[in-house]
């Protein structure tokens, strides 16, 4: 059985984010179908082990020695990690789920200096983007239109020879379904009674979540049984520079008085095993974004959380998961920046019980599709 690397720049750990937790699920879903599986990480939690082959800090010493054992590095492209799969002449893999030049794009600089970093790091990304389209021979994405996106690029720099090598591997969810370990949010500030939506994972640049503040502040008028949680703002990753849309979120938050009335947030990250408690005490999963390119080319990971639960989801138009949650009916989509189209989908989801029932019903028909072991077989290996 071939041998894999997975080269991780996020935090591993009990609190991941997106690509933590992709690297992870991935190789724990290759190591029970007999692979050897190892995981590099910029950041690890001391003492954090798993049913993998290694799971260690990417020191250099640590970056030899695993590149020279595997056959395949899976990685986004460090650098260094690059150079040693090309130096080692190993197969290189590279994961393009999260296209962050958009994520650039939709960055509002402050400042001079900060104008600076985001030209620098602009180009550096196409550098490095050059090269990894030069070298690599397989990429992986996470939809149809980062595909499209990968392609196009692949054939503008000539490399028409690999437009097959691009293998669509979006983000999973466990095999096993979510089971409750302990009561965590409902109580006395949110009722048994109350209609609780949960906002999966942090919040970005990119996401509209002063949109979802105006309707909630548009609803509390009307009634105060719509509760709304956020189970993590700040990111685990200490390389995250942190955004000033948390500060303004929390302040506007603060200033509708809808902080511990409507709004309710755990400042730190919710740890990965514990999720299930939270998501399984929601009614609803809600996730809103800007109109733009990064919107246009996303995956929203957390999504999956919304599936593995059996949530039915309020989604923004724009992105691959509204056309899907549109096809199916798995919940409601919003325009942009729209309140009204917000208070409206809540209403529909909170108080329409044969509607919502329904939706979770066809949420739960495509969760075995996300599975990270059908996912991970579809890696050419």
């Amino acid at each position: 059985m071939p041998k894999l690397l997975f080269v991780c720049n996020d935090f591993i750990g009990n609190a991941m984010a997106g690509p933590g937790i992709r690297y992870w699920e991935m190789a724990h879903a290759l190591e029970q179908k007999g692979h050897s599986s190892a995981i590099l990480s910029r950041h690890l939690e001391q003492g954090f082990t798993g049913n993998i082959t290694f799971v260690g800090q990417a020191s250099f010493f640590n970056l030899v020695r695993w590149i020279w054992r595997s056959d395949y590095v899976v990685q986004t492209g460090r650098p260094l990690s690059m150079l040693l799969t090309f130096l080692f002449r190993k197969k290189s893999i590279f994961d393009q789920y999260d296209p962050v030049i958009f994520e650039f794009l939709e960055r509002k600089p402050a400042g001079r200096a900060e104008k600076l970093r985001l030209k620098v790091m602009l180009f550096l990304w196409k550098t490095r983007q050059r090269i990894i389209l030069r070298c690599g021979k397989q990429f992986l994405v996470a939809n149809e239109k980062q595909k499209d996106l990968l392609i196009g690029q692949l054939t503008i720099l000539g490399h028409t020879d690999k437009l097959a090598s691009v293998t669509i591997i979006p983000f999973g969810l466990p095999d096993a379904k979510p089971r409750k370990k302990r009561s965590v949010l409902r109580g006395s500030k949110i009722r048994d009674t109350d209609f609780l939506l949960v906002w999966g994972g942090g919040i970005w640049d990119w996401f509209d979540p002063f949109t979802l503040l105006e309707a909630l502040s548009i609803l509390r008028k009307r009634r105060d049984d719509i509760k709304v949680y956020f189970p993590g703002i700040h990111p685990p990753n200490p390389d995250s520079r942190k955004m000033a849309v948390i500060d303004r979120f929390i302040a506007e938050a603060e200033s509708l008085a809808l902080l511990g009335t409507s709004v309710f947030s755990n400042r730190s990250w919710t740890p990965y095993e514990q999720r299930a408690d939270y998501l399984l005490e929601a009614d609803a999963g809600i996730s809103l974004h800007k109109d733009s390119l990064e919107t246009r080319f996303s995956f929203r990971t957390r999504m999956l959380d919304y599936v593995w639960a059996g949530l039915p989801i309020i989604a923004t138009k724009g992105d691959a998961w509204a056309e899907l949650i549109e096809k199916i009916e798995l919940g409601i989509t919003v325009r942009p920046s729209d309140s009204d189209s917000v208070v409206r989908a809540i209403i529909k989801m909170a108080d329409d019980t044969a509607f919502r029932m329904r939706c979770k019903e066809r949420v739960q028909t495509i969760a075995k599709d996300y599975e990270w072991s059908a996912l991970a077989a579809n890696l050419k290996l």
